[in-house]
C-alpha cells in the first residue's frame, strides 16, 4: 500500500470530502493541518505548485485535490492504491 498524505485546513468542505472518501475505502492517510502547524504549509508549497486545499499525495506524487482524488476513485484506481 502506498503512503497517502493530505494537507488540509479547517472549514474546507473539499478536505472533509477527501478524508471521507479515503476512509470509506479503508485507506489510511496522514493528515497535515496547515492551521494547527503552519510549517506544514511551507512543506506543502515546496512539494507542489498547488495552492488550494486539500493537496493529496500518493506515494510522494502530488495528485491534486479532491476532484483528482474522486477521478481516481471513479476509474477504480483508488481501490488498488495506484494511480
Amino acid at each position: 500500500m502506498l503512503k497517502i498524505e493530505i494537507y488540509t485546513r479547517p472549514g474546507c468542505g473539499y478536505c472533509t470530502h477527501a478524508k471521507r472518501l479515503l476512509s470509506s475505502k479503508d485507506l489510511t492517510f496522514i493528515e497535515y493541518d496547515v492551521y494547527q502547524k503552519p510549517e506544514h504549509l511551507s512543506k506543502m508549497q515546496t512539494r507542489t505548485q498547488g495552492r488550494t486545499f486539500p493537496q493529496v499525495f500518493i506515494g510522494n506524487v502530488a495528485i491534486g485535490g479532491f476532484t483528482e482524488l474522486l477521478a481516481l476513485d471513479e476509474n477504480g484506481q483508488l481501490n488498488t492504491g495506484t494511480q
